[in-house]
């Protein structure tokens, strides 16, 4: 985008194009490219030409020193993080750590999350803005996904690392004498976090000694929106989804799409998880009411609304 020049859209093999020259690679010859464009692109271009105070480039700095000068991401993004530091003490914002942040990381983390999920290819394509003539005709788009060591490594330090804060939020709540949660999963979190505040006494330790050991308490827990499930790899009996399971070659953890929140003993509920299934009790209730329904749909239905009240159960502390 930096590289587009006054005049750019054009045609090529009968279809809209920017001709540019290719930066990425080069840093001597910049060669003259086509890149492919829709009709929505070329009329933005088209606009952005005309308001446009550069008298070269499409996209430029407000303030040009000179024609032909070039806007340097990398530049741009250090001096907004210096920006933001120096502010700190006014905005209340946290320090930006230091380390090179480049624009393209946003997008390659982002690609890299959102790759985990069902249809990403397709989503990222739109949010990359990636014209495909077909959802998976995009090489691009593949590319931004692509799994890359370095990055899984810094995901996953910052994934343990969330994780932990919001294990350590839940030692704080059971700490103050408020519930964590319900069910079986969470009576044997309650009873880790009792046997740490315990060995603290114990030892006359103090807040850094109770954090260290709640970090060794090799604690698994995965935070979900229906429920926080419990699942030890190191003892897995007793997973509800991996009974008559056929696990996949590589797999390790549980398979959340078998998730049975209402009978796994590895399912912890909590109060941000009751609104959920009360609103989907009522749901299936209302649907109940509806005449005329086939006997199959009917016996789906109250399935689903026996599920969520068995959740509800355990909130509640009763029994069906």
């Amino acid at each position: 985008m930096q590289e587009i020049a006054r005049g750019s859209i054009v045609e090529h093999y009968n279809a809209p194009a920017i001709a540019s020259t290719l930066v990425k690679g080069h840093q001597g010859r910049r060669p003259r490219k086509h890149w492919w464009i829709s009709e929505p692109v070329a009329e933005a271009i088209t606009v952005a030409e005309s308001v446009s105070s550069h008298p070269r480039r499409v996209f430029a700095t407000l303030t040009p020193r000179a024609v032909n000068e070039e806007l340097d991401g990398g530049a741009m993004v250090d001096s907004f993080i210096a920006c933001v530091n120096a502010g700190g003490t006014w905005s209340g914002l946290a320090q930006i750590p230091k380390g090179k942040v480049r624009p393209h990381m946003f997008r390659r983390t982002m690609a890299m999350l959102t790759d985990q999920f069902a249809g990403s290819e397709i989503a990222l394509g739109m949010q990359l803005k990636h014209i495909a003539t077909r959802a998976l005709a995009n090489r691009a788009t593949r590319g931004y996904a692509a799994p890359d060591p370095g990055w899984a490594e810094h995901l996953e330090n910052a994934v343990h690392a969330a994780r932990f804060r919001r294990l350590k939020d839940l030692y704080e709540v059971h700490g103050r004498g408020q519930d964590i949660g319900f069910g079986s999963a969470a009576e044997r979190l309650k009873g880790v976090f009792d046997q740490i505040t315990a060995t603290v006494k114990a030892r006359h330790g103090d807040a850094r000694v109770e954090m260290d050991l709640l970090r060794k308490a090799r604690i698994t827990i995965r935070f979900g929106t229906l429920n926080n499930c419990l699942f030890d790899e190191r003892s897995p009996a007793g997973a509800v989804c991996l009974e008559n399971a056929v696990v996949p070659e590589g797999h390790s953890g549980p398979l959340e799409d078998r998730c049975r929140p209402d009978r796994c003993p590895n399912s912890m509920i909590t109060a941000e998880h009751a609104p959920l299934y009360e609103a989907h009790h009522r749901t299936q209730l209302n649907l109940l009411q509806t005449p005329g329904l086939p006997a199959c749909r009917k016996a789906l239905i109250t399935r689903e609304a026996e599920r969520a009240e068995a959740v509800l159960y355990k909130i509640r502390g009763t029994t069906p």
